[in-house]
């Protein structure tokens, strides 16, 4: 496996976490966590950005 520069290592780092948050924010949230559709992407955005 080729070295990876640090700036990759963290923008992986930031997309995991990311995921990992929206994942969480998703299922505790949302009433029912159905499938992903682009209706549920805004709502997540806007509380992760209150959370801030």
């Amino acid at each position: 496996m080729p070295q990876m520069a640090p700036i990759m290592w963290l923008f992986l780092a930031c997309l995991f976490l990311f995921l990992i948050y929206f994942l969480v924010s998703y299922l505790f949230f949302m009433p029912s966590p159905g499938l992903f559709s682009k209706t549920l992407l805004p709502t997540s955005l806007t509380k992760l950005h209150w959370k801030w």
